[in-house]
């Protein structure tokens, strides 16, 4: 397949080895209920990676696999060209945690601005892989088992109503920091500053992309 888009994000180190290419002109404030396709794809590239930077028009041509959930183009190093023509830039989308996984979709890969209120609900996995676990909304979300017995109604109810509500926030790697090799890595995000306690409010200061991989969900920094 080849298709051409501006460059939205890119990671060159950390594991990803790849960036994200979005239909110029897209993004903004629109409406996800009218919105039934992504305008964005996430391109896997080791060999061309480290050559482009966001704001760039290419065209990429690769085979198209989906890799633990997500529709990628793999590019080989002869698969990508920079592109002279000037392309509208693309401006993030303004919207919501969208609570339907078909929603969800309709954005995946996507640079937004995520709306609304968010706290921290999950701080578990920061110091193994620097991944946050969002609420969407003002309050943390709940363990299933707390409201019901396990298999019961409510519990399913409150299982859904997580999985409606939550999202990761990543780092942008795939880096094990809790692994000897890493341990001299600062941690993304935490700092004396910003303990990121559970129930505190998240404030998103730049924009990110919509991604899923490894059955979540996730926003990744650009």
């Amino acid at each position: 397949m080849t298709t051409r888009g501006v460059v939205t994000a890119v990671y060159a180190t950390g594991g990803l080895n790849g960036h994200h290419v979005q239909t110029p002109g897209t993004g903004g404030e629109f409406d996800p209920g009218a919105h039934d396709a992504s305008e964005a794809i996430v391109v896997h590239s080791p060999d061309t990676v480290g050559t482009v930077r966001p704001g760039q028009h290419v065209e990429v041509t690769g085979a198209v696999v989906e890799y633990h959930g997500q529709t990628r183009i793999s590019v080989r190093a002869d698969g990508l060209r920079v592109l002279d023509e000037p392309a509208e830039a693309v401006k993030p989308a303004v919207v919501g945690c969208p609570a339907e996984e078909a929603e969800r979709e309709d954005l995946e890969g996507m640079l937004l601005d995520p709306a609304g209120e968010f706290v921290i609900t999950d701080n578990d996995d920061l110091n193994r892989y620097g991944e946050i676990g969002l609420a969407a909304g003002t309050t943390p979300l709940v363990q299933p088992t707390a409201v019901g017995a396990p298999g019961s109604p409510e519990a399913a109810a409150q299982a859904a109503d997580n999985e409606a509500h939550g999202v990761l926030l990543d780092d942008g790697a795939t880096t094990d920091y809790g692994s000897f090799a890493n341990a001299a890595i600062p941690l993304p995000y935490l700092s004396r500053e910003t303990p990121m306690r559970i129930g505190a409010p998240v404030d998103f200061v730049a924009p990110v992309v919509l991604s899923y991989s490894f059955d979540a969900w996730r926003l990744q920094p650009t």
